[in-house]
């Protein structure tokens, strides 16, 4: 993978981000392309683009089991250590509106530079290379988890990757812990949703009833 800080401390992930859809172009923009444009900065930046369709309202396409399936595929390879990012074929060729893109930019750009100002290096351990097989974990169940389809499910998980994302790009332990603390509140949420969904079936089916007297 390429060096998690080396771009992003240049020119800071808020400045790519803003840059991207002119660097994508006016063309017919897929998962393929925007990867392929990623890949030559930090690893970070691969995973927070990723995460953000996840946390933002995306119509046109099936923003979770598009961008989630991405994720847990790319996280997949973090854990084995593989050298570059690569998508299935199929998926790469899925087409990302360009109305999402200058969302991500107009929209997102400006508040990434804000909380760009509040990171610092500090706790690196968590935030350093060695963590990068541990966090590829993380992100690989948060994926999953944006990729199912529960309600309201995509925003923890997405939030959990993005910090996690911006953790690693800054060598920011704080902003990784805060982004572990998502994925516990993502994993509670979808077990409640999950029990309760249960729940509510069983009793309408009469499956935790008690036997006649």
């Amino acid at each position: 993978m390429a060096d998690m800080a080396s771009e992003t401390s240049r020119d800071g992930l808020a400045r790519l981000l803003e840059a991207l859809p002119e660097r994508l172009g006016p063309g017919r923009a897929t998962l393929g392309r925007l990867l392929a444009i990623l890949g030559e900065h930090a690893t970070a930046l691969v995973l927070l683009v990723f995460s953000i369709p996840a946390i933002i309202p995306t119509p046109g396409i099936p923003a979770g089991m598009v961008f989630g399936t991405a994720l847990a595929l790319l996280a997949a390879q973090l854990v084995i250590g593989a050298d570059r990012f690569i998508l299935p074929q199929r998926l790469a060729r899925v087409e990302v509106p360009q109305a999402l893109l200058k969302a991500m930019a107009v929209r997102l750009g400006p508040k990434l530079a804000w909380l760009e100002t509040w990171l610092r290096p500090r706790l690196t351990g968590l935030a350093g290379r060695a963590a990068l097989r541990p966090l590829g974990l993380v992100v690989f169940v948060m994926a999953v988890l944006i990729a199912l389809p529960i309600p309201f499910g995509n925003v923890l998980p997405g939030l959990s990757i993005f910090f996690v994302a911006l953790g690693l790009a800054q060598r920011d332990g704080a902003a990784v812990v805060g982004g572990l603390v998502f994925a516990l509140a993502s994993l509670a949420f979808t077990a409640f949703i999950l029990l309760g969904g249960w729940w509510l079936i069983s009793d309408w089916l009469g499956l935790g009833g008690t036997g006649a007297g």
